[in-house]
């Protein structure tokens, strides 16, 4: 069936309801509908919430029988009733001016059944002809901190720069945790489930034309349009920084991706051709597409492939050196100017004021920090920075000096701020977990990305230098 061409103005309205019904909602435990209604109510959602069910009160909302009922204007629906009923639930929208519903019910297309498909059918035949466009079936919906959009009550309320657009309600929901705990908000996210109307393409669309949007995320497990995918890629890569996780590369993930949204896996080659040719780079894990977000918002894209190593450690020095080398970049020699400056400042026994730099024991000497960076920073020969961490290290003097990797990480922030070239910082994971995410917090609110691996700081590099934007 032939989809509904969407302008950018079509979407973005539909994140700006003056009225959200819940049909579904009951008083009984774990509904799911109810679930619904509480996460709507908050805060910084300032239009009316109406509940549809035949029960006098749920949750303390008055219900309608239909949506008929409601007295106000409702401009969108979250639709949590078995498949069969939700088409007539759907049918009934036209006369109300209903915008939009995204569906939560489950038992389309993603069945693999001729019954579901058939349904599948019925529902999008529903919509159009009363003029609603569909998120899902089998999804959890929109989900916008500004507008106070939401589909779980506990879901962070943090506006920002990133862009979400997952198939799967479960990793949109965990993606947007995660991102939180990195201090990345989200400007729009939105698990789409069967894709049978509002899909990835429209999306992707949407999300690079947002001005609220820097960065794009997309989960996604398989496609009714690979042609149409493949050119929202390249529009939105070419506009904005894009990233991709996609589920179902292996024959058993397909087999797993089509019983889950019913859509068309496509083989792992095809893809990663795709994301190559759209300059859209593929991910291996959720936790690289949330490194590849934070790369992309608090890295401007460097000027070349050049790194300053700086760490505590030689032998942290060496075996990064290595890693990064391996990802194609450059760890080369300082210029003149740079060695006789940092000669000066750091250059004591143990210590290396070549390329990696290992400050050793210096590493405790703060009011020199502002001086070896922006002597770094000035090399002709750098168009980056690295910086390698470890808990251990900073929290050497607490007994001595209280709060002492509170007051390390400060003036090292203080000394990052003054450089124009992009940096990152990885903090290894060896020890002391809860101090070490409180340290890396300070990194993270500065506006610095923070990787646990060099690894994982190389692949996020790797990425910022694919991207266009």
């Amino acid at each position: 069936m032939t989809k509904t061409a969407s302008t950018f103005s079509e979407i973005d309205i539909l994140f700006h309801p003056r009225a959200v019904a819940v049909i579904g909602a009951s008083n009984k435990p774990s509904n799911q509908g109810r679930m619904f209604l509480q996460a709507i109510n908050n805060p910084q959602f300032k239009g009316d919430i109406y509940a549809v069910h035949p029960y006098d009160t749920v949750a303390g909302y008055k219900t309608y029988r239909n949506v008929q009922e409601i007295p106000g204007p409702v401009d969108h629906l979250i639709v949590s009733v078995p498949a069969a009923a939700s088409i007539d639930v759907i049918a009934d929208c036209g006369r109300k001016g209903v915008r939009s519903a995204a569906l939560f019910t489950s038992g389309f297309a993603e069945e693999g059944t001729d019954e579901g498909m058939a349904l599948q059918i019925k529902l999008v035949e529903a919509a159009r002809k009363s003029k609603v466009r569909l998120i899902g079936p089998n999804c959890m919906g929109f989900y916008c901190p500004e507008t106070g959009l939401s589909f779980r009550h506990d879901l962070p309320m943090r506006a920002g720069p990133v862009a979400f657009v997952a198939q799967s309600g479960g990793v949109c929901m965990t993606g947007i945790f995660i991102l939180d705990s990195k201090g990345l908000g989200i400007s729009k996210a939105i698990s789409y489930g069967n894709e049978s109307d509002l899909g990835a393409p429209e999306l992707l669309r949407y999300s690079a034309q947002d001005p609220e949007t820097k960065a794009i995320l997309l989960y996604v497990e398989g496609t009714r349009d690979g042609p149409e995918i493949v050119e929202a890629l390249k529009f939105a890569a070419s506009r904005k920084p894009v990233a991709v996780l996609k589920g179902g590369m292996t024959v058993g993930g397909m087999k797993a991706a089509s019983s889950h949204t019913g859509a068309m896996a496509g083989s792992s080659e095809i893809w990663e051709a795709a994301a190559r040719q759209a300059k859209a780079p593929m991910v291996p894990s959720m936790d690289e597409l949330v490194d590849a977000a934070q790369a992309y918002v608090r890295l401007k894209k460097p000027s070349g492939p050049r790194i300053g190593l700086v760490t505590i450690s030689g032998g942290f020095g060496v075996f990064a050196t290595d890693i990064l080398s391996k990802g194609g970049f450059e760890i080369p020699s300082f210029s003149a100017k740079t060695s006789e400056e940092l000669t000066r400042l750091i250059k004591r026994p143990g210590t290396s004021v070549r390329n990696p730099v290992d400050m050793a024991a210096t590493f405790f000497q703060l009011k020199k920090y502002p001086q070896l960076f922006t002597s770094l920073d000035s090399d002709p020969n750098i168009d980056m920075f690295v910086v390698l961490l470890a808990i251990e290290y900073t929290t050497y003097m607490e007994e001595e000096f209280l709060a002492w990797a509170n007051i390390f990480a400060d003036h090292l922030i203080n000394a990052f701020k003054l450089m124009k070239k992009p940096l990152a910082v990885v903090f290894f994971q060896t020890t002391l977990n809860e101090k070490r995410i409180e340290i890396e917090r300070h990194f993270i609110e500065a506006g610095f990305p923070v990787f646990p691996t060099v690894e994982r700081c190389a692949n996020a590099l790797v990425r910022r230098m694919i991207c266009v934007a």
